[in-house]
């Protein structure tokens, strides 16, 4: 599990991208995560797989590293 604190721009990549490789990102209560079918939060190793909350400067980013690891990121 990494977490690092990501651009506003970084974080909106990064979903539209994860958007767009399938997976269901939705926000609640201020935290994008990804969901599962049911509207789960979609858990790996007990954690979500992806989550992002909006901090002082950026977004607090926290996601497991075999996510990236699964999808191809476009460039800018």
């Amino acid at each position: 599990m990494a977490t690092k604190m990501w651009t506003k721009k970084e974080t909106q990549k990064t979903i539209k991208d994860l958007r767009a490789a399938g997976y269901n990102i939705q926000k609640s209560n201020g935290i994008y995560k990804i969901v599962e079918r049911y509207g789960d939060t979609w858990m790996k190793d007990d954690k979500p797989l992806f989550s992002a909350m909006i901090g002082m400067g950026g977004y607090l980013v926290k996601y497991h590293e075999d996510l990236f690891n699964s999808i191809t990121i476009k460039g800018d």
